[in-house]
């Protein structure tokens, strides 16, 4: 018997009734579960296909098989293609998500996931890291065709203003306690903050990123130039070397060692953990909770506070945009209070005009 046009067909393999049919001028086959002898129930699933698939609820097969984890995969493949330096967060994601079907993640299940994640511990920035990196898996997956729609992925609220820095004196102090401890980490610590650099770009610092003027085996001039592949702005920063900074970069380069290109080791083999002396000479200055990454706004701090005008201190430090530079909350209090005094101190020398009252005319 012949079938009407577009109206599919069945055939058979390995004893199993696959139904073919159009969809938007494109050929779908797919199982209808249906063994040879159901051929009547094969038809009738045909017959819902054929009707279904140029409606707006029409799924194609393929896409009912997407799961979390092919969403996934495509976003790490985007993510390398691009060059992205900064780490996806999946683990909790593919635990929880892991081998479901795409179509089957809901709004609903994913605000489950983020109270069940908040229940545990997790920090707001931690989870919206993770929300971000599904939302964006769903909508490659919608912009190349894999899926038709996305539930809405809404990112928590989150207090992420920066909290730590130290201090001009407590920096000094802190400094001191390290050198007692560990020169080299000081070394680090001290170009750290003189530079404002991310912990990866201190410790990561190779001589061939420096253009130097060396005389009688002492640095006396030069540069600093990161390459754009190690910054995360991914533009390239030069640094001049002057004053305190030259004569630290004069220091390393007296301990350098001709096998390791980095600048701060010892031994030759490259500073990457230091925890115990650093928690030592944080405590001895009474901060035990300060951080490697606290020194960038430290620097920043100090920066504005000298007077140095913000675009400056931004292109120092990397930060990419003026709302990430707020992040780190260089304003405290003290510098509130401070800004109040000086506006007091004006207003109170300020010498208030003689205002002449005017005359009404008289009515006519």
């Amino acid at each position: 018997m012949t079938r009407p046009r577009h109206s599919g067909s069945l055939r058979l393999r390995n004893g199993i009734w696959l139904a073919r049919y159009y969809h938007r001028g494109r050929q779908v086959e797919e199982s209808t579960g249906y063994s040879v002898t159901d051929r009547g129930k094969a038809e009738t699933f045909l017959h819902a296909k054929v009707k279904e698939a140029n409606t707006a609820r029409f799924v194609d097969p393929a896409t009912r098989k997407l799961t979390i984890d092919d969403l996934l995969d495509v976003l790490r493949r985007e993510h390398t293609r691009r060059g992205n330096r900064s780490r996806l967060k999946l683990r909790h994601l593919v635990d929880n998500f892991g081998g479901a079907a795409a179509l089957a993640i809901t709004t609903e299940g994913i605000d489950r996931y983020v109270d069940a994640r908040l229940a545990y511990g997790a920090q707001p920035a931690t989870v919206n890291r993770e929300l971000a990196a599904l939302r964006r898996a769903f909508r490659l997956a919608v912009q190349k065709h894999l899926l038709p729609s996305m539930p809405h992925i809404t990112l928590r609220p989150e207090d992420n203003v920066r909290q730590g820095f130290l201090d001009p004196a407590d920096w000094l102090a802190f400094l001191a306690a390290l050198r007692e401890g560990d020169a080299d980490v000081a070394d680090a610590t001290e170009f750290a903050y003189r530079t404002a650099l991310r912990r990866g770009n201190v410790l990561g610092a190779v001589w061939p990123w420096f253009s130097l003027d060396v005389q009688r085996g002492h640095v006396i001039g030069g540069g600093l130039r990161l390459p754009g592949t190690a910054t995360k702005n991914k533009k390239p920063l030069t640094l001049p070397l002057t004053g305190a900074l030259l004569a630290l970069v004069d220091r390393r380069w007296q301990l350098r060692v001709p096998t390791c290109p980095h600048v701060f080791q010892r031994g030759g083999i490259p500073l990457t953990r230091f925890d115990a002396v650093w928690r030592q000479a944080a405590a001895a200055i009474g901060r035990p909770g300060f951080l490697f990454h606290d020194l960038r706004r430290s620097a920043a701090r100090t920066l504005r506070r000298a007077g140095i005008d913000e675009e400056t201190i931004m292109r120092l430090g990397g930060w990419k945009t003026r709302s990430m530079f707020s992040r780190y909350a260089i304003v405290d209090e003290r510098d509130l209070a401070e800004a109040q005094a000086k506006l007091d101190a004006i207003l109170t020398t300020a010498v208030p005009r003689q205002v002449v009252p005017l005359r009404g005319r008289r009515r006519r």
